[in-house]
């Protein structure tokens, strides 16, 4: 045989060995290779994600990568053993980790890698309020009695969901800590990202040596994103027409600023501010029309002023909670 026919012959005895090496692959059942066999396709933050995956051969050493829209990496993820030819990794989704599509890959030794997507999905989180600002004023009546007007500034931290039926209770505390008197507000909606005012008047048939208040809120629910609110505008407070050193009332208008809707009624929330922007109380009130869209009409506010030094207060701030007409 001539060196020429040898080199010939060295590719086709290669080509034969290597079909035989796959046949006998295929023969015993065993292709290399990696599925997933299980696995959400959607996630939302702060819960637990499972993905399984087929491994052929058995008994690989396999290792899962996650790698989030933001480019972080899931930490804590141990490599395994695929027996029987399966392996599975369970962890829990961050909840601060950016939501979008995430890549999630495994790879086995001997036997390759795969990769596929997930969605993470941005928890909704629920209503927060907080307290950010009270006052009050204490006024003796001269017929015997005390009023006092409390406000209370509330804000609700989520951005992503109104807080529905709010309840609100005023403990008036004494010096000793000891309760005086209890008042209670309702705010049909505190719309997400927002401060909302309160409050009113309690009446003592003594003295009210308030020293302190005390708030407490109580969500009912969580509610879908108010898009539209009426706006307030034109605010002031105005004296009693009887008693002008004290107030009277807070007065302005009220705006519907909803492009389609008809604003049957709105509930109005208010608290007033003396000229270093301390709360000396507040009130609420209603104002009922049918209000179109791009219409106006006048607000009062009147319970709850009654205790307020006129002469102490320079501003005030109103927030309108709309009824809408349904036809």
């Amino acid at each position: 045989m001539t060196a020429n026919a040898t080199k010939r012959l060295i590719p086709l005895a290669f080509a034969a060995a290597l079909a035989v090496a796959l046949f006998a692959s295929a023969a015993n059942g065993r292709p290399q290779g990696i599925t997933f066999i299980a696995g959400p396709s959607r996630v939302v933050q702060g819960n637990p994600a499972t993905f399984t995956i087929n491994v052929s051969p058995a008994g690989r050493r396999c290792a899962l990568s996650v790698r989030y829209k933001s480019g972080a990496r899931q930490k804590g993820l141990s490599a395994v053993t695929a027996a029987s030819g399966i392996a599975s990794w369970t962890w829990t989704v961050p909840r601060r980790v950016q939501p979008g599509v995430t890549r999630v890959t495994a790879s086995c030794s001997g036997a390759g890698r795969a990769s596929r997507t997930m969605t993470v999905i941005g928890q909704v989180l629920p209503p927060k309020i907080d307290v950010v600002q009270s006052g009050y004023s204490i006024r003796p009546y001269p017929y015997g009695g005390t009023g006092v007007s409390w406000g209370v500034i509330l804000a609700n931290r989520s951005k992503t969901q109104d807080a529905l039926d709010v309840e609100v209770l005023c403990n008036m505390v004494m010096a000793d800590n000891r309760l005086i008197g209890s008042a209670t507000a309702h705010i049909s909606d505190i719309a997400a990202d927002s401060k909302h005012p309160v409050g009113g008047e309690l009446n003592f048939p003594a003295g009210a040596p308030v020293a302190r208040l005390e708030i407490v809120v109580r969500i009912g629910k969580g509610g879908a994103v108010t898009r539209w609110k009426p706006g307030v505008s034109f605010l002031r407070v105005a004296p009693s027409v009887f008693e002008p050193q004290w107030a009277g009332e807070i007065d302005g208008e009220v705006q519907n600023d909803n492009p389609t809707k008809t604003i049957q009624f709105v509930e109005l929330s208010g608290v007033v501010f003396d000229p270093a922007g301390n709360i000396l109380g507040g009130g609420t009130g209603f104002a009922a029309a049918t209000l179109p869209p791009a219409a106006r009409m006048v607000l009062r506010i009147t319970t709850g002023m009654r205790p307020i030094p006129f002469g102490n207060a320079a501003s005030a701030m109103v927030v309108a909670v709309p009824t809408y007409k349904i036809f």
